[in-house]
């Protein structure tokens, strides 16, 4: 899917949905990335941003949506954000630089060990 600012694909790793997002993320293509992860149906979905040149704080508060709707069906919202990124510096001046992991596959990991918790 691509709105042209956004492109968002979706892949699978061992069981776990992952939903990459290239381009820019922010208040005009927010409600795309919502519906992209609400289409997700694993226990546990990884939302990778490592290729997101831009991020607003719209999107981040689309991404804690998307956490507490996928919690709510006892499943699980990882989002990954590597340093140097972006995203990274959006998280960090919002305090919310904890909420992520800096890899895929620190990402996977997280989300597969949620998964077998459950």
């Amino acid at each position: 899917m691509t709105d042209g600012n956004l492109a968002i694909s979706h892949d699978e790793s061992d069981g776990v949905e992952i939903v990459r997002l290239e381009g820019d993320v922010d208040l005009t293509n927010a409600e795309l990335v919502r519906e992209a992860v609400d289409a997700t149906r694993s226990e546990s979905v990884v939302l990778d941003l490592t290729d997101v040149t831009f991020l607003d704080s719209m999107a981040i508060s689309t991404f804690d949506g998307g956490r507490r709707r996928l919690a709510s069906e006892q499943r699980s919202l990882v989002v990954v954000s590597p340093p140097d990124t972006p995203s990274a510096w959006t998280f960090r001046v919002t305090g919310r630089h904890g909420d992520v992991c800096e890899s895929l596959e620190d990402a996977l990991l997280s989300a597969l060990g949620r998964h077998a918790h459950t």
